[in-house]
């Protein structure tokens, strides 16, 4: 065990900072003063000499205390509220079986994209991807404004005709 010499030296120099840090970490005064003293504690029972930056050490201790604090802290807020309360709890977020058929329709889509003549692809990424005007996409491609419309008016059908063909 650590001497009770050596642990009152570096009380008295490291337990203020130890102190200032746990109370700006807790921003509870009594807390922090009993994580100090619960750190210099273990200090004491430790079966090993004293290691050569003691005040590091300390931190350490002190960052492990306080998580094992906010962990048994949080589940006793948890374990206050009751089951039947928790059962009111609606969670919004889809459940695996939704997020898993959309992962499906995506790779559906992303097929039936890939098999588009590549002008309609090309038209259809900077309209509906890009968010460009007809116009827009019709000057960067060279095209007439009613061909960017014909193939993109050719590009939903097929998309909407393959989306509808592996349900």
């Amino acid at each position: 065990m650590t001497s009770e010499e050596e642990v009152e030296r570096i009380y008295a120099e490291y337990s203020g900072r130890l102190r200032r840090y746990l109370l700006l970490k807790t921003r509870q005064p009594e807390l922090a003063a009993d994580l100090t003293q619960e750190c210099f504690a273990r200090l004491l029972q430790r079966d090993e000499p004293l290691p050569d930056n003691p005040l590091s050490y300390l931190f350490t201790i002190a960052n492990h205390l306080l998580i094992d604090h906010r962990r048994n802290h949080n589940q006793a807020r948890t374990e206050q509220v009751g089951d039947s309360a928790l059962e009111d709890i609606f969670d919004e977020s889809p459940g695996p079986d939704l997020r898993v058929e959309a992962y499906q329709r995506l790779e559906r889509l992303q097929d039936a994209l890939r098999e588009l003549p590549p002008r309609s692809f090309e038209v259809f990424r900077l309209c509906r991807l890009e968010g460009l005007s007809y116009s827009e996409a019709a000057q960067q491609l060279g095209i007439s404004v009613s061909s960017v419309q014909k193939h993109l008016t050719m590009a939903i059908a097929f998309l909407v005709a393959r989306s509808g063909e592996r349900r």
